[in-house]
């Protein structure tokens, strides 16, 4: 006896479907909401603790019964505007520093045709894989013989060691994605290698550049290592280590450190919204090469 033909599925219908995907939807938004709930947790317990004058690491509270602001006046105190001050000229020294080197050094790079770019890359690699407590103790040695402790240009110059090999890779990425007819027209109107540079490619690359820098900054900003080993003056310390300094204090400063740190967190965050168009654009066209 033959066996009954199999009955195809109903097919769903356009409110069928409509639902099944709301559901997929309204899935797929409670997990996003719970992952950015999960990192978002540290900088709600910062607020929560900075405004705890009296509490401290093992006591805080979820909520504060009776916030205060006693933890933010004791972090502009103590680790305030004199860090702040140091942090913020290290780096945008350390920005500046980092791409008059890389521009060029990318342009260089993404013109060449050899072998010998294979083997830079892999260097600049190599660099960024260095644990920086062996360059911090070379360039302690390296720094005292030159005079250079306790000092801006050192520490600008520590600090650029991060940003280099980044913005080199970041910006030769995108350089090599620029039109070589519009850099072979600018040779031929009489622009030597530099004007081509400055007038031609350094415009087209522009949110490169701007990527390179917002990452140089952030490098030099949560350095922490390099301010602890090349300064010893307290007016040359940057605020990283006067946070550290307030975390292992004796005096019951755990608001005030919470504070220092969000008061920290502000430039760096400005700078990150500011540029984050070009940012987005730099890294998005970087990756299509």
């Amino acid at each position: 006896m033959p066996a009954a033909p199999a009955v195809d599925a109903a097919p769903l219908t356009p409110s069928a479907v409509s639902r099944r995907r709301r559901r997929r939807g309204w899935t797929w938004t409670i997990v996003t909401v719970a992952v950015l709930a999960v990192y978002l947790f540290p900088v709600y317990w910062m607020i929560s603790a900075s405004l705890q004058p009296q509490a401290n690491s093992a006591d805080t509270a979820w909520f504060p019964a009776s916030p205060g602001l006693g933890g933010y006046q004791m972090a502009l105190d103590d680790a305030g505007i004199g860090g702040l001050r140091v942090s913020i000229l290290v780096s945008l020294g350390s920005v500046l520093v980092t791409l008059l080197v890389a521009i060029p050094a990318a342009y260089a790079l993404s013109r060449l045709r050899s072998r010998a770019v294979s083997i830079a890359l892999i260097l600049l690699l190599l660099a960024q894989m260095i644990p920086s407590v062996v360059l911090a103790t070379s360039f302690y040695a390296m720094f005292n013989s030159w005079g250079l402790l306790n000092t801006f240009i050192g520490l600008i110059l520590a600090n650029s060691t991060a940003g280099v090999p980044f913005a080199v890779i970041v910006m030769r990425a995108f350089m090599l994605r620029l039109d070589t007819e519009v850099i072979e027209a600018a040779t031929v109107d009489g622009l030597g290698p530099l004007g081509t540079l400055w007038r031609i490619v350094v415009p087209l690359s522009r949110n490169a550049i701007v990527t390179a820098g917002v990452f140089a900054f952030l490098f030099s900003w949560g350095d922490l290592l390099f301010g602890l080993t090349l300064v010893n003056r307290n007016e040359m310390y940057p605020i990283s280590v006067l946070i550290l300094a307030l975390s292992n204090s004796n005096l019951n400063t755990w608001a005030a450190t919470m504070a220092a740190s969000l008061i920290a967190s502000v430039p760096a965050l400005v700078v990150i919204l500011a540029a984050q168009r070009h940012v987005k654009a730099g890294l998005t066209a970087g990756s299509g090469r």
